[in-house]
């Protein structure tokens, strides 16, 4: 059993360097649209909600907002949102993780309703939570915060979801998982 925990605990920490990478390949070339940057986070939340379990992927969902705003990739003055953005992550894992095994369709309505609940979570977050505990996000920032917590979350997190599930599938044909 210590085996198999020290295991997760190796895969989960080289799924969040990939993340990690990713969100630093946005900075170092910005580029990189958001599309990409987030749809590889995405998947490398799932990958690690159906690899190594939701403990892990909750503490990644928790890290890697985190970790982009300590490496600059976040917005510096979107440091107050951090919370949002890991809650956001935490919500699309954790249905992921309870819908994977219901039936033939469970992966596909994990990915899709984790998405969906997570899109409207943040777009909820940046239109209505931002002001009603009175964050101390500037005016203009907290409109671009609007775009960047609307559609475009719900697009990264299926791309995220679709690229995940086709590694899942590749890794289950090859018996690695």
């Amino acid at each position: 059993m210590k085996e198999n925990y020290t295991k997760k605990i190796v895969l989960s920490a080289l799924l969040l360097a990939i993340a990690v990478i990713a969100q630093s390949l946005g900075r170092i070339f910005p580029n990189i649209s958001q599309v990409f940057v987030g749809s590889i986070v995405n998947a490398v939340l799932i990958l690690t909600a159906y690899i190594c379990g939701l403990p892990f992927s909750l503490l990644t969902s928790a890290l890697t907002p985190l970790l982009a705003f300590l490496t600059g990739q976040l917005n510096p003055v979107l440091g107050p949102f951090v919370p949002f953005i890991a809650i956001g992550n935490m919500v699309l894992v954790t249905l992921f993780y309870f819908l994977k095994n219901r039936g033939e369709w469970g992966l596909y309505l994990g990915v899709l309703s984790g998405s969906l609940l997570k899109f409207a979570f943040l777009f909820f977050s940046a239109t209505k939570l931002v002001f009603i505990f009175a964050l101390p996000i500037p005016q203009k920032v907290a409109q671009k915060l609007t775009v960047a917590m609307g559609s475009i979350q719900l697009v990264t997190a299926i791309i995220g979801g679709s690229v995940a599930l086709f590694i899942i599938k590749s890794l289950k044909i090859r018996k690695i998982i």
